[in-house]
């Protein structure tokens, strides 16, 4: 009899014309932290628009990291506090075109140690003797070398933009300020030519044909994925 009632009442409350709205009771979600004026990578963030040129490129190798993602997140979850999966994933594309079999440092093979800057990573041998994991050799470049986890508040838009910009030099921001870093804004707006060529050698007239790790991460947002910040 009172089950009768409750819906009774409810039928009664609905048929006066009540729409049951659910996303009413979802709180909305906090906006995404920003320093008050933006930093220089916030406000290029912020109003980052990737080239529709490059939408199919990029989803492309956002396969890639959806193939692979239990690896990424593995090496996120080596450190608590560690680099999100998201961005192990782009700098592995800019260091070692997503391989497998190269170094995360610098892209020179796991069969040795690594031969370009930083030279001679990791200091520890291989743990089978002959050749080293990309486990091995993203937690040497990330947690060993750069100590990551406790320099990084990788929710914070700013501190994870500076420190992958920090991944490949910031020359950019020293020497050429004219110029935005391809590492990170190659395959939007933000970019057009001028790259390093080699270590300490500039071209202004050179195109970066690798896709930045913003365009691949503002994509990843967009599409409903974690990125670590907003």
């Amino acid at each position: 009899m009172f089950k009768f009632a409750a819906l009774l009442g409810v039928l009664t409350f609905v048929a006066s014309g009540f729409k049951y709205n659910p996303d009413a009771q979802k709180p909305s979600p906090e906006p995404p932290f920003r320093h008050n004026p933006k930093t220089h990578h916030e406000k290029l963030w912020d109003s980052a628009k990737i080239n529709a040129s490059q939408v199919f490129r990029i989803d492309k190798s956002i396969s890639l990291y959806l193939d692979n993602k239990g690896r990424y997140d593995g090496v996120e979850n080596m450190r608590n506090g560690g680099v999100p999966s998201a961005v192990v994933f782009v700098l592995h594309g800019r260091e070692s075109t997503w391989s497998f079999r190269k170094h995360l440092h610098e892209g020179s093979p796991l069969t040795g140690r690594t031969k370009w800057v930083p030279i001679g990573r990791p200091l520890a041998t291989p743990k089978n003797g002959s050749s080293y994991t990309f486990e091995e050799s993203a937690e040497d470049a990330l947690y060993k070398l750069k100590d990551l986890e406790n320099k990084v508040d990788w929710s914070e838009c700013n501190d994870s933009l500076y420190n992958i910009e920090k991944y490949n030099g910031l020359g950019y921001l020293k020497y050429h300020k004219d110029v935005l870093s391809p590492y990170l804004w190659s395959g939007t707006q933000h970019y057009t030519k001028g790259k390093y060529v080699a270590d300490g050698k500039f071209s202004s007239t050179a195109v970066d044909k690798q896709l930045g790790t913003c365009a691949i991460l503002k994509r990843m947002q967009s599409r409903g994925m974690a990125i670590g910040f907003r």
